[in-house]
């Protein structure tokens, strides 16, 4: 498995662990209902991976990704693709 996918995955690690921490204070009886489905959980694993297959796509194309960048680029990939669908493509004439 790429390195570079590696950090990717742990970025989107990182990103997950942020979200859970900010509940740290909450009483368990009191946590979204959310984080009890297994649609959650599912999508949060995908996003996970695809942040390290962003950051192993990033490499393959050539660029240059220090291991702190590729962590970044992990945890921003739900940010990233979102960009990407929402903008609208170029018109060629």
């Amino acid at each position: 498995m790429s390195e570079y996918f590696m950090y990717g995955v742990f970025g989107g690690l990182l990103a997950e662990l942020l979200g859970l921490y900010k509940l740290r204070t909450q009483a368990p009886a009191t946590f979204p209902a959310y984080l009890r489905s297994p649609f959650y959980w599912v999508v949060t694993i995908g996003m996970i991976l695809v942040g390290g297959g962003l950051v192993w796509l990033y490499h393959k194309s050539g660029i240059e990704l220090k291991p702190i960048i590729a962590v970044n680029i992990g945890a921003s990939a739900p940010l990233i693709l979102g960009s990407l669908v929402q903008s609208k493509p170029p018109e060629i004439d």
